[in-house]
């Protein structure tokens, strides 16, 4: 009797672990990161032109793109959770897309309001401080260390590059050289690395 209780409490114990695994385990498709950033390029060279045209237009080809962007990670998401027989998303995927999804609605509304005044570059570091607070969050939750760091170096340089801007004077439009410097930081901080980190992550995996 006491080994059938036994067997019976080490199948309950398998059962319970195989779920809470599931539960806190996080498949992932690291080329979202790469679709991330072909999305974060188009934004960085097309956003002010838009905004410049009209602060709506902006906005709404922002949002499009943004919606894209989410769109395709849950699609990628969903076909790596069937290979690992989930069926919806575990708890950090809800926590990291809620958190993600959070913060691109607060950058498209701050960005339109910023537009009006032509405020270019504040908008361009905003995505790049904020964004880079999702990482360093990913990266703490998931323990990827190259991910966690690529975000506070994101999150300083925009606070650094803010500073400067302020210090001499350039934040309003998109003619000075500086915006470019700004523009070239943002490809790099939202694009390069993290696509370069994907590819490594994917080598791990």
């Amino acid at each position: 009797m006491s080994e059938e209780k036994e067997e019976a409490l080490r199948q309950i114990s398998a059962i319970k672990h195989h779920l809470v695994d599931k539960q806190t385990f996080f498949p992932y498709n690291y080329n979202a990161m790469h679709v991330w950033s072909v999305i974060a390029v188009i934004l960085t060279f097309t956003m002010v032109p838009l905004y410049e045209k009209s602060i709506l237009l902006g906005t709404a080809v922002v949002f499009v793109l943004v919606s894209i962007g989410f769109i395709s990670e849950g699609v990628m998401t969903k076909k790596v959770n069937k290979s690992y027989d989930i069926e919806d998303c575990t708890i950090r995927q809800r926590f990291i897309m809620k958190n993600f999804m959070m913060i691109a609605t607060f950058l498209i509304v701050l960005s339109a309001s910023l537009a009006r005044y032509k405020l270019y570059i504040p908008i361009y570091l905003s995505w790049l401080f904020l964004i880079s607070l999702g990482y360093f969050a990913v990266g703490y939750v998931l323990n990827i260390p190259l991910l966690t760091k690529m975000a506070q170096f994101n999150i300083w340089l925009s606070i650094i590059l803010l500073a400067i801007g302020c210090g001499i004077g350039h934040l309003v439009g998109s003619q000075s050289s500086y915006f470019k410097y700004i523009q070239v930081a943002v490809i790099f901080g939202l694009a390069v690395f993290p696509s370069i980190i994907a590819w490594k992550q994917k080598k791990v995996q």
